[in-house]
C-alpha cells in the first residue's frame, strides 16, 4: 500500500524535520492529512495553513491533544516547536509544501487520472462517473467539491495503491489556476463540461473563461484522452496529434462516439433518453442539463469498456448530489434545492426545469433567488437580465436575498409585477415565504455559495 509516511515529509525541499522519530516510526504509514484540528483523527498529520479568516498555527496544541502524528508549520512559527514533543516539519510556506507533497504522491501511481473542469455541472458529472465506475472498479475521487489549490492536494493525498482510477475536479476563479492544478494532478485524461459566465470578475469575458478551462486539454501529454462536449460552441475540435478524442453530444451531432437523444422529461422533470440508439435510460434527477451530465459520464464509462446496460443500471439508481437540483418534498409542496452555487448560465436550466414541472403538474411556481457573486463590472446588469427573464416564465412569486437581486426585483415592481419581495436576511425571507406558500407549490431555491440559500429550507 502506498500511503503517506513521515519519511515522505522529510524528503520535501526546503524543509526541516524537527523532533525526528526512530527509523521505524519514520517509515510507518500515517492516516492522512488534516487541516482542521476539530476533525483531526489520531495518527494524522496536522497541516497548519494560514487563510484569510483563520491561521492553523493557532490550533497546533489542539491538534496534538487530538493525537496528531506530526505537524507541519511555517518557519515564522518555529518558536512553538519546543512545546510540541512530536515530529514537526518546518517549511517556508506550508501551502506550497502541501502542493509539492501531493504532486510527489501522485507520481507513485500509474493509473488513469481524469481531471474535470467546467463552469457548471462538474461536481454532478464527477459523481455520476464515479457512481457508474464503482460498480466494477475501485474509484478514487475528489471529496465533495474540494477542487481548489488546497482541496485538490488534499484529495490526491488520499490516493492509494488499491485504486484503479482517480477522478479529480478542478475549479478556478483566477487565470492560471487550472495550469497550476494540472501540474499537481498530472492528469492523463480531461473533460470540460461546458463554458459559461462564471467568475467574470476575474476573467472579464466568457472567452477568458474558455481560455482558462482549455488549459486542461493543452496540458495533456501524448496519448492523453480528451472527453469533448461537442455541443459547447466555445470548445473547439481538439483533434490534436497523438491524443485520443472521445466526443459526445445530445441530439445535435450523431457523428460522435457517444450520442444521446432526449425522449422526454417526465412530470418531475427527469429525463428519459437514449444512449447510442441502443438503450433507453430513465434519470431520477431533474433537468435537461442532468441528461447532458449523464451523457458526459457515459462517455467516460464507455471508454472504460462498460456496456450500455451497465451504464443504464447505474444511472437509473443515481440521485441528486447535495444542493444540486436536489428535490425535497414536504407534503404536497415540492422544493428544488439548487443552492450550491449560481451564475447566469446555471439559472436558466433550473428555470426551464421549474417551468416544465409546473406545466406537467399544474403547480404554482415560486423562485427564491440569492445574489450571483464574482461577476465583475456587469454584475448589476446581469442580475437585471435574470430578473427580467422571469417574466417569460410567468412565475407566481419571486423572493430575493441580497442587494443585487433586489435591484432587479425593483424593476419588476415598477413594471407592475406584484408578487416580488426582497429581503436582507434569511429569517425575514423564510418567514414571508412560509406565509406565501400554498399546498402543491413548487419552489426553486438558488444563489451563490456564500449566500447560503439552503438556510431557507429550515422555514419550509
Amino acid at each position: 500500500m502506498k500511503y503517506i509516511t513521515l519519511a515522505d515529509l522529510k524528503k520535501l525541499p526546503n524543509s526541516e524535520l524537527v523532533n525526528e522519530p526512530s527509523a521505524i516510526d519514520l517509515n510507518k504509514n500515517v492516516r492522512g492529512i488534516s487541516i482542521d484540528s476539530r476533525s483531526l483523527k489520531a495518527n494524522q498529520i496536522f497541516w497548519a495553513l494560514k487563510g484569510p479568516k483563520y491561521d492553523g498555527h493557532d490550533f497546533i496544541i489542539a491538534a496534538i491533544r487530538s493525537g496528531a502524528a506530526a505537524v507541519v508549520i511555517n518557519k515564522s512559527h518555529a518558536n512553538k516547536i519546543s512545546a510540541m514533543g512530536i515530529p514537526a516539519l518546518v517549511v517556508k510556506d506550508s501551502l506550497i509544501t502541501l502542493q509539492q507533497l501531493a504532486a510527489k504522491h501522485r507520481r507513485k501511481f500509474n493509473i488513469p487520472v481524469l481531471a474535470i473542469t467546467g463552469t457548471n455541472g462538474k461536481t454532478t458529472t464527477k459523481e455520476m462517473i464515479a457512481w457508474i465506475l464503482q460498480t466494477k472498479m475501485n474509484v478514487h475521487r475528489t471529496w465533495g467539491n474540494f477542487n481548489n489549490h488546497i482541496g485538490v492536494p488534499l484529495s490526491l493525498l488520499t490516493l492509494n495503491s488499491e485504486h484503479d482510477v482517480s477522478i479529480i475536479e478542478l475549479g478556478t476563479n483566477h487565470p492560471g489556476e487550472i495550469a497550476t492544478l494540472c501540474a499537481i494532478t498530472r492528469p492523463n485524461a480531461g473533460m470540460i463540461t461546458n463554458i459559461g459566465r462564471g467568475h467574470l470578475e476575474f476573467f472579464s469575458t466568457i472567452e477568458g473563461v474558455a481560455r482558462e478551462k482549455i488549459e486542461l486539454f493543452n496540458f495533456l501529454k501524448s496519448r492523453g484522452v480528451i472527453f469533448l462536449n461537442r455541443d459547447d460552441p466555445l470548445l473547439p475540435n481538439f483533434r490534436l496529434r497523438r491524443k485520443t478524442l472521445w466526443a459526445y453530444s445530445l441530439d445535435n451531432d450523431p457523428d460522435v462516439r457517444v450520442w444521446g437523444k432526449l425522449i422526454e422529461l417526465n412530470q418531475d422533470g427527469a429525463g428519459l433518453w437514449e444512449l447510442n440508439e441502443r438503450i433507453r435510460i430513465q434519470m431520477h434527477v431533474p433537468g435537461l442539463h442532468n441528461v447532458k451530465n449523464a451523457i458526459a459520464a457515459s462517455a467516460v464509462a464507455l471508454y472504460f469498456d462498460f456496456t450500455e446496460q451497465e451504464i443504464k443500471d447505474a444511472l437509473e439508481s443515481f440521485r441528486a448530489y447535495d444542493k444540486r437540483m436536489q428535490v425535497v418534498k414536504n407534503g404536497d409542496t415540492m422544493i428544488i434545492n439548487d443552492s450550491y452555487n449560481a451564475n447566469p448560465d446555471s439559472y436558466l436550466p433550473a428555470l426551464e426545469t421549474l417551468e416544465h414541472i409546473s406545466e406537467k403538474s399544474h403547480r404554482r411556481k415560486i423562485v427564491v433567488f440569492g445574489d450571483m457573486l464574482e461577476l465583475g463590472l456587469n454584475s448589476e446588469a446581469l442580475h437585471q437580465d435574470l430578473m427580467s427573464n422571469l417574466l417569460e416564465y410567468n412565475v407566481d412569486g419571486i423572493f430575493t436575498l441580497g442587494k443585487l437581486t433586489s435591484h432587479g426585483a425593483s424593476l419588476l415592481r415598477k413594471r407592475g409585477y406584484q408578487n416580488v419581495f426582497s429581503f436582507n436576511s434569511h429569517d425575514k425571507l423564510g418567514k414571508a415565504l412560509r406565509n406565501f406558500m400554498r399546498p402543491g407549490d413548487i419552489i426553486l431555491i438558488k444563489g451563490s455559495r456564500s449566500m447560503q440559500m439552503e438556510k431557507i429550507l429550515a422555514y419550509l
